[in-house]
């Protein structure tokens, strides 16, 4: 069953009993249906019955809402995922409704099976392909076979310019027990210390040593037999290698002009297809660098 998106009434407004039992255990949990109901009518001074609490609980639980703690005991609290999914409607329903920018400039549907997103500047399009593979690996959790996720960066430059992006994305990927491989097309200062970073928290992260590369405009992650790709106009690719090559130290390092770089006005186009045939390739090209 979907997880739904229910919200307890606001202001003054007559409180139903979900209502009632939401806003009980946004501050007290985990809590038996007797303690619910005490609580309801201490702070609330509703008039409630421990029969009409057990029914509006009930169907809370139903609609994964809320969740029960024990099967002796019989606590029950907010379910995590049911907030996680709120704050997404929030924040989505504010971005639609506040934001001059909503990221997508424009999307292009190519066939059933391939869509081209265009931004305006890389922090849009990193924040989309990280909306993008969270829906894929919810969408997944329930896989039991192991589960790889394969990147290849010019630069890891998200770490460094999108730290609070990019360090949920790394919660949801641990979460779900994924297996990360990210291959960097560099070895300067920057990229070394990323490689450390990454590597601390348990993921697979390894640095182009050869002086042979590839662009660096290149980005790609591959997921099952989902791609989503980006190809950087080479101008912003050329600025990011500018900063990466010239930082020696971390007082070298000119984190201003890195964030100018990802807020600088530009047409970003980001392809995301379904290929069991190219993502099989493109993941093997990540992995065998992992397995000299």
């Amino acid at each position: 069953m979907a997880i739904e998106i229910t919200t307890p009434s606001l202001g003054t407004a007559k409180k139903t009993t979900k209502d009632l039992v939401i806003s009980t255990l946004m501050y007290e949990y985990p809590l038996t249906l007797a303690k619910i109901t005490n609580s309801i009518k201490k702070k609330f001074h509703a008039s409630v019955t421990f029969q009409g609490v057990r029914k509006a609980v009930n169907q809370l639980v139903e609609n994964e809402v809320i969740v029960k703690i024990g099967e002796k005991s019989k606590h029950y609290q907010l379910n995590k995922e049911w907030i996680v999914k709120l704050r997404d409607f929030a924040e989505q329903m504010h971005e639609s409704y506040y934001s001059k920018s909503k990221g997508i400039r424009e999307v292009e549907a190519i066939g059933e099976d391939i869509k081209v997103y265009t931004f305006d500047n890389l922090i849009d399009l990193d924040k989309f392909w990280d909306k993008l593979i969270t829906r894929w690996f919810e969408a997944d959790k329930d896989n039991p076979k192991k589960k790889v996720y394969a990147q290849l960066s010019g630069h890891t430059w998200y770490v460094l310019g999108q730290l609070g992006e990019e360090t949920a994305i790394l919660e949801t990927i641990k979460k779900h027990n994924i297996n990360f491989y990210i291959f960097a097309n560099d070895n300067t200062f920057l990229d070394r210390w990323s490689k450390k970073y990454y590597n601390d928290l348990g993921f697979h992260y390894t640095t182009n040593k050869s002086k042979k590369r590839n662009t660096n405009a290149r980005y790609f992650s591959v997921y099952n037999d989902l791609i989503v790709q980006a190809e950087y106009p080479q101008k912003i690719a050329d600025e990011i290698d500018e900063v990466y090559n010239n930082t020696k130290d971390f007082e070298s390092f000119d984190a201003t002009k890195l964030i100018r770089i990802l807020r600088e006005k530009a047409e970003l186009k980001v392809t995301v297809m379904r290929n069991p045939i190219v993502a099989e390739q493109l993941r093997e090209s990540i992995l065998r660098h992992f397995k000299k």
